[in-house]
């Protein structure tokens, strides 16, 4: 490939692809904050099933607590 190709791919790509403006419109984090206090995060009635079936497992079979820890 010579220089000449070269340049024109470059051009090519320039034309396809126009810069893109990388600068934030406002600030996000006072968004953020209104999120955060808006409502309190709630779990789900299957996140405390899943918990307390995990944790009924690991009292009958302490073992499993092991291989739980090994493959973290």
């Amino acid at each position: 490939m010579n220089e000449h190709d070269e340049r024109a791919i470059r051009e090519a790509l320039k034309q396809t692809f126009p810069p893109v403006n990388t600068e934030l419109g406002r600030d996000l984090w006072p968004a953020v904050l209104r999120r955060l206090d808006a409502r309190p995060t709630r779990m789900p009635w299957y996140d405390w099933a899943l918990m307390s079936l995990s944790a009924g497992v690991f009292l009958f079979f302490p073992q499993l607590i092991l291989v739980f820890a090994y493959h973290l």
